[in-house]
């Protein structure tokens, strides 16, 4: 990690604030940056538009100060992913050690799939940000926006309370631990063999699992239907849209879920004969960031 020289406090005045902002859109940058700089006119900003580029400011700049959209479209990646390899390399790093504080920017801030993976990331006590907060993209006025870049960067107060009032008001809160394993596995097409290897159960406990699932979701199962009655919906298939609809799953989430699933499968592959595994699923893991563009 190369670090840019840091700005030294002049006369005993704290130095001037330095803050990455990374969204893939430019007009998100400019609005955030204009509201920054009309409470802290002297603030040294950053932009990136891409994840490559995210990472690659905060390493060579050292920016302690990040605000990160948390859905980037092209390519599909979430800032959570961005903000967890950006704490890597910094905990990688021994040469010196870099504060993180994370402002996560969204219109999905009540989202619970976004707040699942915004809980693993802070409670990840090998990598996580020192302080860390979010604020609504779409609604939140200015003046607010620009108390939580104060609560944060200046006086580095993390928005414990409200993300777990945020928690305890999610659908997510509506299912237990081993339903929302079990569901995730499920939309990730894992058998119901498969999932009881991963949860370490049984399949019949498995089943019992995602019966309770469709109970929740009211979504009708093959056994309802009249016996020597063909039925119109497939469960599982129903399970999936249920889940993407109530927020519950997204495209972010179920990309990291995929890649550790790959990772579980490679360290603790089931005994021959039990579970068939393909092995280009196996080994053709996709890259989490598309190569950036070479405009020039």
């Amino acid at each position: 990690m190369t670090n840019k020289a840091r700005q030294k406090p002049q006369n005993g005045q704290k130095p001037a604030l330095r803050i990455l902002i990374a969204d893939d859109s430019p007009d998100s940058i400019d609005q955030m940056s204009s509201w920054i700089r009309e409470r802290w006119p002297d603030t040294e900003i950053f932009r990136a538009q891409t994840p490559d580029e995210a990472i690659s400011i905060a390493a060579d700049e050292a920016v302690e100060n990040i605000v990160l959209d948390l859905d980037f479209v092209v390519p599909r990646v979430s800032g959570v992913e961005i903000a967890r390899r950006i704490l890597q390399a910094r905990a990688e790093d021994e040469d010196e050690e870099v504060r993180t504080r994370i402002l996560f920017r969204t219109v999905h801030a009540g989202d619970p799939s976004y707040l699942h993976q915004i809980a693993r990331l802070i409670n990840d006590e090998k990598n996580k940000p020192a302080v860390w907060g979010f604020v609504d993209k779409g609604a939140m006025p200015k003046r607010l926006v620009q108390n939580a870049v104060e609560q944060v960067f200046i006086y580095e107060l993390s928005f414990t309370e409200v993300f777990s009032q945020n928690l305890k008001d999610s659908p997510s809160k509506e299912l237990s631990d081993v339903e929302f394993t079990v569901l995730l596995y499920s939309c990730l097409g894992v058998t119901n063999d498969g999932i009881a290897w991963l949860v370490g159960t049984s399949r019949q406990s498995v089943e019992r699992v995602l019966t309770g699932l469709y109970q929740k979701m009211k979504i009708p199962t093959r056994r309802d239907a009249p016996q020597g009655v063909t039925a119109l919906l497939e469960s599982r298939g129903r399970l999936y849209y249920e889940a993407l609809i109530r927020g519950l799953i997204n495209p972010h989430l179920m990309r990291e879920q995929d890649q550790a699933l790959r990772q579980r499968v490679k360290k603790d592959s089931p005994q021959p004969g039990r579970l068939y595994v393909d092995k280009d699923w196996l080994e053709n893991t996709p890259a989490d960031f598309v190569p950036a563009q070479n405009n020039s």
